[in-house]
């Protein structure tokens, strides 16, 4: 019988180690085929999204440490030992990021205290963890991880005994405002507002909160007639305030609008940069990456992947 298969005397593939610590091939993979592939691993598929380098990107920190959060509080306990080493190395290149820029300290340090409090809780049985001394081993690089984060801290208070530079209630108020009505959190623009006076009236105005209730609970779009037109929750909420619907939209509170909107249906995720999946491939992308679709004649879409989605779709 011949024959057909591959001569066993040729020179086996090539692999290549990466960062996450896993082995594939000098074809990087393809995504499209990973996440329908029982092969592949969730090491393998984070090296083709590039997750380790992502972090050292601004505007894709904050979407890699979301699911990072909820690797960590949900999917742990179903994470191999290959993918918690990945975890570990996306965490130490997170925290050398923030020791670089200064910013995503209170993130990192929640983080890491979440990671070792889960770790942690596994003793004495080592569940999910392997052994005493894998558990043991984790314990010292979280331990690590935290004098890193107190080296920040320090770091950061020396950096702010500089009063050299001009502050932020020294601005004028035109500037000021424009800078708030960038934040997406209530809490954040609370904070703010507890600096004086001056931006506390900042903080106050109604017009910021009105626009803060829409990004998170509606859109504002323009009917026929041009007038505002809320979602479905900034209206059912207005018309169990008032069943009469004599609104008068001048004076309604929208500050307390929102955090009793926020507790009813939470808020939404606000990141610079999502992960988006093609809708004709099904190829998972960075936003700003370029995805060479390969229906290049059809009219290619895609929609964005929140991080919780990501991770249903990973685990």
């Amino acid at each position: 019988m011949p024959f057909i298969g591959r001569d066993w005397r040729a020179n086996g593939e090539q692999w290549t180690k990466t960062e996450l610590g896993s082995w594939q091939r000098p074809k990087p993979i393809s995504l499209s085929n990973s996440l329908t592939n029982l092969n592949a691993s969730l090491s393998d598929i984070l090296n083709a999204l590039d997750i380790v380098n992502s972090v050292s990107n601004i505007r894709r920190f904050n979407y890699v440490a979301k699911v990072v959060q909820i690797l960590l509080k949900e999917k742990l306990s179903e994470l191999s030992g290959n993918a918690q080493r990945c975890l570990f190395q996306i965490i130490e290149r997170m925290i050398d990021t923030a020791l670089k820029t200064g910013d995503n300290i209170p993130l990192m340090q929640r983080i890491v205290t979440q990671f070792h409090n889960s770790i942690e809780a596994a003793y004495p049985f080592y569940y999910y963890i392997g052994s005493s001394q894998l558990w043991q081993q984790h314990i010292e690089k979280l331990t690590h991880m935290k004098e890193k984060m107190k080296h920040i801290r320090v770091n950061r208070i020396k950096t702010d005994e500089d009063n050299s530079k001009i502050k932020f209630d020294y601005l004028p108020v035109e500037m000021q405002r424009e800078i708030v009505r960038r934040l997406d959190s209530g809490a954040d623009i609370a904070n703010v507002g507890m600096i004086n006076s001056n931006l506390y009236r900042v903080t106050q105005e109604l017009l910021l909160w009105r626009q803060l209730c829409l990004h998170h609970f509606g859109d504002e779009t323009k009917n026929s007639n041009q007038a505002t037109v809320f979602g479905e929750k900034i209206s059912g909420f207005l018309r169990r305030q008032n069943k009469n619907m004599n609104l008068d939209m001048d004076n309604v509170d929208w500050k307390k609008i929102y955090f009793v909107l926020k507790r009813q249906y939470g808020l939404r995720d606000v990141y610079a940069e999502m992960i988006h999946q093609c809708q004709l491939c099904k190829y998972l992308y960075w936003q700003d990456a370029d995805h060479p679709c390969p229906y290049e004649k059809l009219s290619s879409s895609s929609k964005p992947i929140t991080p919780r989605k990501l991770v249903i779709m990973l685990i």
